[in-house]
């Protein structure tokens, strides 16, 4: 919340007059739109982490599998990577699933998309190396490495790191006085989960996934763009120059990436592309602001419809 302070503290009286008539001003058919692609982004992603969970047990089922990535988003706007834990335990619940193997799948996973982020970053770097030389010399530099620093501190990198560490003193210790039961299970489960990503029936499915869910990405961002003539202009090449930089402030340690996420945006928009000031805030506010929205509902609806689906599925009415 403190990034948010600071991003609204320099906002005028008359600019928050300004900000709000943008907000009436915008053309909300294009939020739709990336609303749309987003629901399918989350979708795919569903599909993706079924294939990571299938070597540890068993592919779980469609429905399940993204009614749980739902509720993880909507957990991770409560506390960060609240969600990842969330959905590992949604679907031991429902689909019988190893608990710990889980959690090793969502590192995978977590992985993966550092991969993409990086090759996407890379691509955005051939394509407008000038641009992007030319946020070297702004404010969006020290944004961005303000971003960069905080991911040291991430909590997830601390979590993951903690039980990483644990589990090999564990592992170890056990050898030494061959230790057995649930202790040991855990940690097999959680390495297995890991080890995954190298057993995959369909790698090419897999990566599949993963280009695409980030396409969708950047599909959104380039969507909302057409919300005002003053960004209609810009391109997909621009798009993907904002969610470049825009996605450190997503897995920055805040919920949902508030305030980082809006401050990078709008360091970029008027910055790199000299959009004004109240149409980059209302833009950077749009764009994450209807994704919280689509996801608390969407989240909300998942966690009643989950015990009723399965309920019926455990009835004898088959659930994909």
């Amino acid at each position: 919340m403190a990034l948010v302070y600071l991003i609204i503290r320099k906002i005028s009286p008359e600019d928050r007059v300004n900000i709000i008539q943008a907000f009436k001003d915008a053309n909300y058919l294009w939020v739709g739109v990336s609303l749309v692609l987003g629901l399918l982004s989350h979708f795919l992603r569903g599909l993706r982490w079924r294939l990571l969970v299938e070597p540890i047990d068993k592919k779980p089922g469609i429905i399940n599998s993204f009614l749980a990535v739902l509720i993880g988003y909507m957990g991770n706007y409560v506390f960060p990577r609240l969600g990842e834990v969330s959905k590992c335990g949604i679907i031991a619940r429902y689909e019988k699933i190893s608990f710990p193997g889980l959690i090793g799948t969502v590192i995978v996973e977590r992985v993966v998309d550092l991969v993409m982020l990086m090759l996407f970053f890379a691509v955005m770097l051939l394509l407008s190396f000038s641009k992007v030389y030319d946020i070297v010399k702004t404010k969006a530099t020290i944004v961005v490495n303000n971003e960069l620093a905080s991911l040291k501190h991430n909590a997830v990198v601390i979590v993951i790191g903690a039980i990483v560490i644990v589990a090999l003193g564990l592992s170890a210790y056990m050898k030494r006085n061959h230790l057995t039961g649930l202790a040991k299970k855990f940690i097999d489960n959680f390495f297995g989960g890991i080890k995954s990503i190298g057993k995959l029936k369909n790698p090419a499915l897999f990566w599949f996934y993963s280009v695409a869910i980030w396409v969708l990405y950047l599909l959104m961002l380039y969507a909302c763009f057409f919300c005002f003539s003053e960004t209609s202009h810009l391109t997909l090449v621009d798009a993907l120059v904002v969610l470049s930089f825009a996605t450190f402030g997503v897995i920055a340690p805040t919920p949902g990436g508030v305030g980082a996420y809006q401050w990078i945006v709008i360091a970029v928009l008027t910055h790199l592309y000299l959009i004004s000031q109240k149409i980059a805030f209302t833009l950077a506010w749009i764009i994450w602001g209807s994704q919280l929205v689509l996801i608390v509902i969407l989240g909300m609806l998942s966690l009643i419809l989950l015990p009723i689906i399965n309920k019926n599925d455990q009835a004898g009415i088959h659930t994909v």
